[in-house]
């Protein structure tokens, strides 16, 4: 039976350590511990209990898979307000008062809590002795349970920085105030904990990735390890008033991370056990139709049941939007609201199957009908999961959340990527080895495409390292990655500015007041010709472009026009049934003409969408666009097939040609404009301890000088206030 099916079993345990709060415990009687920890299925079933603190909503049910996802250059949710707010993690804006702070930190620790219990009623009991037939299995459930609560705790280190460490359930120490623990300890304490067991623990093989095996366990401690030997941000002990200060772990204990990253890395990839032979896509096709894929890319998937947990697929992929709760098709509504950055798709190169698979351009009313994305929208659609893509029928027309679908904790290409970032920092040498492991994922990604994936060319450790970070940010788009990644590399800074840079550069670029210089920086530092090339085009462009391409209708030695689309050509299309175009095979979509690249509207005999989709059809057979058939536009009577291409215009600009809002305010904790008039909109700040300091010229910065952003959360004042002033918040809270 999957684990998914018998969660809600586990309720023994839960019961043991149920409380208001972590802090808040009864002592649970002797005839109740012997109850549950006197069988090895009475404990398998209080192992359920444990599983459950990952499925809980303020943890990976939607805190650490939605609303704790913060923005960068990749994961991005719009901020129009332009006043500091209490609870805004998603742009670095928050205080203690925020009720997210406080209730993600309340459910980790209760979760944290059942797991200690578990461990320490388990460890304690008459059954875990190796006389036991059963000894084994048992062994097996105390490594998952010790592997739950690493977790919990490393998403705790990642948040918060220094934390409560109790290790034991407070039932049996009578500790309500656990003492703040350094971080580098606790990753320390975390990892020697789970090389206490880890051999001992079944193998992939043996076991489901809805559970925690060898080979995962392996990977949560490289993950844990490779996070500790970075960058974070640390405060001086005796000033809470300051932001802190970006900084690694002492050099010995950077060493001894990165050494044990790369081990356990290295375990996982010699054990032969996972690959990556399914291609990109189909990895999250087959997490959306709760299909399992042994040994393959998915190492441990968080194990999420319809109708109880999970909102991966409400949260991700294209809105659907309900008419009084209800649509007109067996998905139900979602939400679509954890999403990508709109420059994100200019990030991956012609053939990566990953943008297809991870950006989506359009939504749908409740009765079915497709609309393309906003004109003002500085984000497009996160397409690597939706209920939309299931075909087992789980769903109806009123599901809403708890889409149990699971959720990939672990996969393969992090732990080859880990490995290759591991041995990078600790030889300081590109070795042969760790390019191999960021070809194979890079290989993947062009799986399918019939363009060869280019060949990883890093020589120098810096421009490795890029090329690392690089390939990290477009595998793991929406998987809350890319700030951790950002953060132990010390880049976040740097990549914020740039982001902020970048989207107020195509902002006035469209309004008609661009700053070159800024335009200048943007297209060196991400080596993409957004708003202007400079060179011209070649003969063989122009004889190899299809309609849609930038070369299209050119002639040889014609200037080139950078690839930012303000203008986008579309029309709607009958479904292809062709998941490398839209995964739901059922619902008419839209097809944009020049995603991509600059390019006029189809002009002349190919003119109409009917035309033009008859001409690929003629001209270029085996192109895959030839397969699309024009319909009207649904629910609209007068429109007809033959009728010219919908225009989209790309508006991030107000009538007066300044950046909007959502531009200026949804870095606002970090890099913000001023409030009201022109010259508040006109005025750039940066936050340095709580100071807002001008900014006279974006492209005249220096990096190395920004401030530390204020990434780490608030211990919540419900905590302070419970531990008696035993905590305290640094970092200018």
């Amino acid at each position: 039976m999957k684990i998914k099916n018998i969660l809600l079993t586990g309720f023994s345990l839960v019961a043991l350590t149920a409380c208001s709060d972590y802090l808040d415990v009864d002592a649970p009687s002797k005839h109740e511990i012997d109850k549950v920890f006197g069988s090895t299925k009475e404990t398998g079933t209080a192992l359920n209990g444990v599983y459950k603190g990952l499925l809980e909503k303020n943890t990976f049910g939607e805190a650490f898979t939605y609303s704790l996802i913060l923005n960068t250059d990749v994961d991005f949710n719009s901020n129009s307000s332009s006043t500091k707010q209490t609870n805004t993690p998603k742009r670095y804006d928050m205080d203690a008062s925020s009720s997210t702070a406080n209730s993600v930190w309340n459910t980790t620790y209760n979760a944290i809590e059942a797991a200690n219990s578990f461990i320490y009623y388990l460890s304690n009991s008459d059954i875990y002795k190796e006389s036991n037939n059963d000894y084994e299995t048992l062994v097996q459930y105390m490594g998952e349970a010790k592997a739950i609560r690493a977790i919990l705790y490393n998403e705790m280190l990642n948040y918060w920085g220094d934390i409560p460490f109790p290790t034991e359930p407070t039932s049996a120490t009578n500790n309500y105030y656990p003492a703040i623990t350094p971080r580098d300890t606790v990753a320390k304490k975390l990892i020697l904990d789970l090389e206490s067991i880890v051999e001992k623990m079944k193998s992939s093989d043996e076991t489901t990735i809805e559970r925690i095996s060898k080979e995962a366990c392996y990977g949560i401690i490289a993950r844990i390890a490779l996070q500790a030997a970075g960058y974070s941000l640390r405060h001086d002990a005796d000033d809470v008033t300051s932001y802190g200060y970006m900084a690694k772990p002492k050099p010995e204990d950077e060493q001894w991370f990165l050494t044990k990253a790369r081990d356990y890395a290295g375990k996982v990839i010699a054990s032969g056990k996972h690959s990556l032979n399914t291609p990109y896509q189909d990895v999250f096709l087959a997490e959306c139709n709760f299909e399992l894929l042994k040994g393959d890319d998915p190492i441990f998937e968080i194990p999420f049941a319809k109708e109880s947990s999970g909102s991966i697929g409400y949260r991700q992929g294209p809105k659907f939007a309900s008419n009084g709760g209800v649509t007109n098709y067996e998905w139900g509504e979602t939400a679509g609201s954890q999403q990508v950055s709109f420059m994100l798709r200019y990030a991956y190169k012609p053939g990566d199957m990953r943008k297809n698979a991870t950006i989506g351009w359009w939504q749908y009313t409740y009765d079915g009908t497709p609309q393309i994305v906003g004109s003002t929208s500085l984000s497009m659609y996160n397409n690597k999961w939706s209920k939309l893509w299931n075909k087992t029928k789980a769903f109806d027309q009123s599901t809403a959340s708890n889409t149990g679908i699971n959720y990939p904790y672990l996969r393969y290409a992090d732990v080859l990527l880990m490995w290759a970032e591991a041995d990078l920092k600790l030889t300081g040498q590109v070795s042969d080895e760790a390019k191999a492991y960021v070809q194979q994922v890079r290989n993947r990604a062009y799986m399918g495409s019939g363009i060869a994936a280019p060949t990883v060319a890093g020589t120098n450790a810096d421009d490795f390292l890029k090329e690392i970070l690089d390939e990290r940010k477009l595998e793991f788009a929406g998987e809350n990655m890319r700030w951790k990644d950002l953060v132990r590399n010390n880049k976040l800074s740097e990549v914020l500015y740039y982001t902020f840079m970048r989207n107020h550069a195509a902002a006035l670029n469209m309004g008609g007041a661009s700053e070159g210089d800024e335009e200048d920086l943007i297209q060196a530092y991400d080596g993409v010709n957004y708003f202007s090339d400079g060179t011209a085009f070649t003969q063989e462009e122009v004889d190899a472009a299809l309609p849609g391409d930038a070369a299209y209708g050119k002639l040889a030695g014609a200037k080139k026009n950078g690839v930012f689309s303000t203008t986008i050509y579309y029309c709607y299309v009958s479904n292809p049934k062709d998941n490398s175009v839209f995964a739901n095979n059922e619902l008419p979509i839209i097809y944009v003409y020049n995603p991509d690249a600059t390019a006029a509207q189809p002009k002349g005999d190919i003119g109409s969408p009917e035309k033009f989709f008859k001409f690929m059809k003629k001209t270029y057979p085996g192109v895959s666009k030839s397969s699309y058939t024009p319909i009207p536009e649904p629910n609209n009577a007068s429109s007809k097939i033959t009728d010219p291409w919908v225009i989209r215009d790309l508006s991030w600009y107000d009538d007066n040609g300044y950046a909007k809002d959502a531009i200026l305010y949804s870095l606002y904790g970090f890099i913000h404009a001023g409030e009201g008039d022109e010259t508040g909109k006109n005025t750039i700040y940066l936050v340095r301890n709580g100071i807002e300091e001008v900014v006279s010229n974006l492209a005249a910065v220096d990096v190395s000088t920004l401030p530390a952003v204020r990434y780490l959360l608030p211990i919540p004042r419900e905590a302070i206030t419970r531990a008696d002033g035993a905590y305290k918040n640094y970092y200018g809270y």
